[in-house]
C-alpha cells in the first residue's frame, strides 16, 4: 500500500524543497540508483505540477474580472 497525503505547503516550501533535492542530487551516489531518480523526478513533477496549475487557476479566475471603467 502506497497511500497519498495533502500537505498543505507554501510556494516558498515547495522551492525550497525543489531547490535541496536539486543540490542533494548533483554529484549523488543515489544517481545510480534508477528507482531514487525516479521517485526524485516524480517528486519534481508533482512539486511544479501543483505551483503551475495554482496559477493557472488564478490568471482564469483574474480573466473573469470585469475591467474596471475609471
Amino acid at each position: 500500500m502506497n497511500p497519498q497525503f495533502k500537505v498543505p505547503l507554501t510556494e516558498k516550501q515547495i522551492s525550497t524543497i525543489l531547490y535541496t533535492m536539486e543540490g542533494y542530487m548533483q554529484g549523488s551516489d543515489d544517481n545510480e540508483d534508477s528507482n531514487f531518480v525516479s521517485d526524485v523526478d516524480e517528486i519534481f513533477r508533482i512539486l511544479e505540477t501543483t505551483i503551475d496549475k495554482y496559477y493557472d487557476k488564478v490568471e482564469k479566475a483574474q480573466s473573469k474580472q470585469p475591467d474596471p471603467e475609471w
